[in-house]
C-alpha cells in the first residue's frame, strides 16, 4: 500500500527515510523541527515534523491521538500520511502546503482584506465544526487549511507536558489560560482562537504581542482583562467589529459555538469564494503589481541622505606602523556570579599609545568627524569580522577592526543615538527624533551592507521595512518606549533572565528577554516622577526578588554605619523609596557580585553593600581615592580603571596602589564604552571642536 495514497493510523517502526527523503529545514516549533520532504516511492512532495521523545511521554495517549488524526478527512483538513517512531524521534508525516502559511504571506503584503479575512475565518470555522481543534497557542494559519503544520496539535499537547511554559499565549483564551485556577476547557477555546488570528490578519500581529508571554498569561486570567478589540473603529465595518466580539466572548458559555457562527453575517456575506484566496497568493507572489503597505510616523518621515554616510580614517601609515601582536580586552572576574565580557582577540597589530604601567591604548581611528555618545563591539558569527559599533549624532556608524588598512566607517543606521547594547546579534538603541528603543537585526543589516543601491536600502530594507510587519523587520521599534531616554540592562544570576529598564518621562519601563522570540517583551509600566536630571540610573540585582531593584539616585547616608544611602524603586512590589533629600553627585553605580556594589563619587570609590555600608575586607579596600575628578570608571578582574579629562589611572582593589596609569594635558580623553571593549576618544585640548582619534584598550597585565 502507498504510504501517500492512504492514510494510516499504526505508528511505524522502521527508518522513515526508506520512505521520504529529507529536502530541507523549513521551520523550527516548540517541539521540534519541520522539513519539506520528497516521498521516495512516488515523488510526492510531504511536510514531515520530527519530534524529540523523551522518558515520561505518554505514548499510548499519542498513538490514540495519531489514530484519531488519520480518521479526519477534509478538504480544509492537512492530509495524514503516516507516523514514524525511529530511535527516540517520532515523525508525523503531513501533506505539504505550497502556498505557504498566512504569516508568510502578511509578511509581504502588509494587513489582509477584510473580504480575506473573511474567507480565512469561514474556512476555519468549517474545520472547528468536526469538533476537533486545530488550532493551539503556536498555531499558523495555511491559506485553505488550517494548520499548527499539521492537525498534530493533540499530539504535541500531550508532549507539551513536560514543560512548564511552551508555546505562546496570545491565541490562548481566558479559560485556559487559567486553566490552573479554573479547570478545564473545550473546544470553544478554537473559537477564540479564531476571533484572536482575526485581528492578527487585519493589524499584523495578535492583541499583546508585544508583551513578555508570563506578563500576557498573567493578565488573561485576572479577572478584570477585558477581551481585545480592532483598533481602527472606523477601517472596519460594523460586522467584522461584531464578529470580533462575539468570538471573543470571555464567558465560554456565552461564546458561540462553530456551527452558530457560521451563521454569522460576517462570515456569510457574499463573495467568498476561492478567488480571494488565490488574489491573496498572487499578491504575495507578484508583490511589485500591488500597492505597497506603509505605516510611517514622526520620525519616519525625516530626509535621508540620498548616498550612503561613508567615513575613512585620515591615518596615512598606519600600514608602516603594523607588527604581529595579539591584544586582549578586560573583563570582570570569572568568580563573580554577574555577567562578564568576553576578551576581543586582533590577529593585527595597531598604532598605539601606553602608559608608564602596562595598559596598552590602541588607536584604530584618525581623523572621526562624527560626535560620538556612545560605543559597543559585535563579532559577526558567519564571518568571525570584528566590529566597532558607534551611536553618533548622525546615526550608528561601524568599524571593522580586521580591516583597519581601509580604517572606514559605515552608517547602519540613520537617525541620532544616545545608547547602545547588543545581545544575541540583536542591537539595541536608544534612537529618533523622540527618543524610543529601537531593536536592529545586525546580521540582517550588515547583509544589506553588502548591497548596491544606496538610499533605496534605507526604505525597503534598512529603515523603516515598509513591506514588513514590525516584528520581522530589520529595524523594529519597541512599542510604549517613546520618550525614553536613559536605559540600563542586568542579568540576574540566579534565573539567569535578563532585564532592561527605560526611563521616561514620568515612569519606568522593565523588559524581559525572550529567548524563543529573540527580543526584550514588556513586563511592567511604572508610573513614578523621576528625578531630573537622572545622574544613576542602574538595576541592582537582590537574592530570591524575582525583578531586580533600580536605583534611581545616590544620597547621603541616613542609618548610623551607612556612607551612601541608595534610593530604589522596588519592581516586585511597585514601591519606592525615593524621598530626594539630600541627593548626592554620584557618577556611577555597578554591582560588582551579589552584595557588593562600587560607588563613585566626585574623586572617591567606595566599595559598599546593598545597605550602603562599606565592606569590610582585610584582602580589598574598600575605599579609593584620587587626585582627580572622576569622569567614568572601568571595573576590571582586580583593579579599576578612572578616566579624567587628560587621561586614566588604575588601581588595585587589594593593596590601593596605581597600577598603570595615562596622562597627555595635551589631550582631552572621553570613554565611549566598555561592555565588551574599552573605547575611548581623544581631541587636542586647544581645539575641542577638532576631529577625534579613536582608541581601544589592547592588553592590560592585571586583566586576568
Amino acid at each position: 500500500m502507498d504510504i501517500c495514497s492512504r492514510p494510516s493510523g499504526e505508528i511505524q517502526r522502521k527508518n522513515p527515510q526508506q520512505d521520504f527523503e529529507l529536502i530541507q529545514r523549513v521551520g523550527s516549533g516548540t517541539y521540534g523541527d519541520v522539513y519539506k520532504a520528497r516521498n521516495i516511492q512516488t515523488g510526492e512532495l510531504a511536510a514531515v515534523k520530527i519530534i524529540k521523545l523523551e522518558p515520561g511521554d505518554d505514548f499510548s495517549i499519542i498513538q490514540q491521538e495519531i489514530f484519531m488524526v488519520k480518521e479526519c478527512m477534509h478538504h480544509n483538513i492537512v492530509a495524514y500520511f503516516g507516523s514514524y517512531l525511529c530511535r527516540d524521534k517520532l515523525w508525523i508525516c503531513m501533506e505539504y502546503c505550497g502556498g505557504g502559511s498566512l504569516q508568510d504571506i502578511y509578511h509581504v503584503t502588509g494587513p489582509l482584506s477584510e473580504l480575506q479575512i473573511a474567507y480565512v475565518c469561514r474556512e476555519t470555522i468549517q474545520v472547528i465544526t468536526l469538533r476537533y481543534s486545530f488550532l493551539d497557542t503556536d498555531s499558523i494559519l495555511s491559506l485553505v487549511v488550517p494548520a499548527d503544520f499539521g492537525v498534530a496539535a493533540k499530539i504535541t499537547a500531550t508532549i507539551a507536558k513536560r514543560k512548564s511554559f511552551i508555546g505562546t499565549p496570545y491565541w490562548m483564551a481566558p479559560e485556559v489560560a487559567a486553566v490552573e485556577k479554573n479547570g478545564g476547557y473545550n473546544q470553544l477555546c478554537d473559537i477564540w482562537a479564531v476571533g484572536i488570528t482575526s485581528i492578527e490578519l487585519a493589524e499584523l500581529q495578535p492583541p499583546m504581542f508585544d508583551l513578555h508571554p508570563m506578563r500576557a498569561l498573567f493578565l488573561m486570567s485576572k479577572s478584570s482583562f477585558q477581551p481585545p478589540k480592532l483598533k481602527h473603529k472606523t477601517k472596519w465595518t460594523t460586522a467584522f467589529h461584531n464578529f470580533v466580539k462575539v468570538s471573543l466572548t470571555k464567558n465560554p458559555k456565552k461564546r458561540p459555538t462553530a456551527e452558530k457562527l457560521l451563521t454569522h453575517l460576517f462570515v456569510g456575506q457574499t463573495g467568498l469564494t476561492r478567488k480571494v484566496a488565490l488574489e491573496l497568493l498572487d499578491k504575495r507572489n507578484n508583490p511589485d503589481n500591488h500597492q505597497h503597505f506603509s505605516e510611517v510616523d514622526d520620525d519616519d518621515l525625516e530626509p535621508l541622505s540620498a548616498v550612503r554616510h561613508i567615513i575613512r580614517s585620515t591615518n596615512k601609515h598606519s600600514r608602516a606602523e603594523r607588527t604581529p601582536l595579539h591584544f586582549s580586552f578586560p573583563v570582570l572576574s570569572s568568580t563573580s556570579p554577574f555577567p562578564s565580557s568576553p576578551p576581543l582577540l586582533l590577529s593585527h597589530p595597531l598604532p598605539s599609545f601606553s602608559s608608564p604601567m602596562g595598559a596598552c591604548f590602541s588607536k584604530v581611528f584618525d581623523g572621526c568627524p562624527l560626535n560620538i555618545n556612545c560605543a559597543t563591539s559585535w563579532i559577526h558569527p558567519d564571518t568571525k569580522d570584528q566590529y566597532l559599533i558607534f551611536g553618533t549624532e548622525d546615526g550608528i556608524y561601524t568599524l571593522n577592526l580586521n580591516e583597519l588598512h581601509e580604517a572606514t566607517m559605515e552608517q547602519l543606521f540613520p537617525r541620532k543615538c544616545t545608547w547602545l547594547y547588543i545581545i544575541n546579534n540583536n542591537l539595541m538603541s536608544l534612537s529618533g527624533k523622540t527618543f524610543q528603543l529601537y531593536s536592529h537585526n545586525l546580521i540582517g543589516l550588515f547583509e544589506q551592507l553588502k548591497k548596491p543601491g544606496l538610499a533605496s536600502q534605507f526604505h525597503t530594507h534598512r529603515f523603516p521595512d515598509k513591506m514588513l510587519p514590525r516584528r520581522f523587520a530589520l529595524t523594529t521599534k519597541i512599542p510604549d518606549t517613546k520618550g525614553c531616554h536613559k536605559c540600563c540592562i542586568v542579568r540576574n544570576p540566579y534565573t539567569g533572565h535578563k532585564y532592561l529598564c527605560g526611563a521616561l518621562q514620568f515612569g519606568i519601563i522593565l523588559l524581559q528577554w525572550y529567548e524563543p522570540m529573540q527580543r526584550f517583551m514588556l513586563i511592567k509600566h511604572f508610573d513614578f516622577p523621576l528625578p531630573n536630571p537622572l545622574k544613576v540610573f542602574e538595576m541592582l540585582v537582590v537574592p530570591e526578588q524575582e525583578y531586580p531593584m533600580v536605583c534611581i539616585a545616590v544620597s547621603q547616608a541616613t542609618e548610623p554605619g551607612q556612607v551612601v544611602h541608595f534610593e530604589t524603586i522596588n519592581l516586585n512590589s511597585c514601591s519606592s523609596w525615593f524621598t530626594e533629600m539630600g541627593s548626592m553627585d554620584a557618577i556611577h553605580v555597578t554591582q560588582l557580585e551579589r552584595d557588593t556594589l562600587l560607588v563613585c563619587l566626585d574623586k572617591n570609590l567606595k566599595i559598599v553593600n546593598l545597605q550602603g555600608r562599606l565592606k569590610s575586607n582585610k584582602k580589598l579596600a574598600s575605599e579609593l581615592s584620587f587626585d582627580f575628578t572622576i569622569g567614568s570608571v572601568v571595573c576590571l578582574q582586580d583593579s579599576v580603571l578612572a578616566f579624567w579629562k587628560h587621561g586614566m589611572q588604575g588601581k588595585s582593589f587589594k593593596s590601593n596602589e596605581v597600577t598603570q596609569e595615562i596622562s597627555d594635558p595635551s589631550r582631552v580623553f572621553r570613554l565611549l564604552g566598555s561592555d565588551r571593549v574599552v573605547v575611548l576618544e581623544s581631541r587636542p585640548t586647544d581645539n575641542p571642536t577638532a576631529l577625534s582619534n579613536l582608541y581601544i584598550l589592547a592588553g592590560h597585565e592585571n586583566s586576568y
